[in-house]
């Protein structure tokens, strides 16, 4: 009965281990969308409304820090990249804040918006096919582990 509750548990603790991998994927989804989704949002400001970048940010969730930076005398790149957001081309997209017109920044934006579409999409990508390569090596790793020990 004891070997049963262990391979019970051992199963368990392997499968949600696999569940975990599969969740860090599905995370980073997650982080880019908001990230896309919050650049559009930067965009219609700053172009729609004529919005500097430190009332924009400010109104942002995940750029909210950026306004704090600003107010604290950083640069636009430099506040941007205090936030502590993940992406390629971070950085890059940070100088190109620092552009002097309205008519620069909004092209930063727009070009740091394909490429954010570009990894969304490599991102959707992983979690359909090693989601569930994850979940499926933490079964069958419970189960292995479970016919040796037993």
């Amino acid at each position: 009965m004891l070997k049963l509750l262990g391979a019970v548990m051992v199963m368990t603790g392997a499968f949600a281990l696999g569940f975990q991998a599969r969740r860090s994927l599905a995370d980073r989804v997650s982080e880019l969308e908001l990230l896309l989704w919050e650049t559009g949002r930067l965009r219609a400001r700053i172009g729609g409304c004529g919005l500097s970048l430190e009332d924009c940010f400010a109104e942002s969730g995940l750029f909210a820090p950026a306004a704090e930076g600003l107010r604290a005398g950083l640069t636009p790149g430099e506040a941007v990249l205090s936030c502590g957001i993940k992406a390629e081309g971070l950085s890059l997209f940070a100088q190109g804040l620092e552009a002097e017109t309205v008519e620069g920044q909004l092209q930063n934006i727009d070009v740091f918006s394909r490429r954010l579409e570009v990894e969304l999409a490599a991102a959707r990508e992983d979690l359909a096919k090693k989601g569930r390569l994850y979940m499926g090596l933490g079964a069958l790793g419970g189960a292995a582990v479970c016919v040796i020990l037993v």
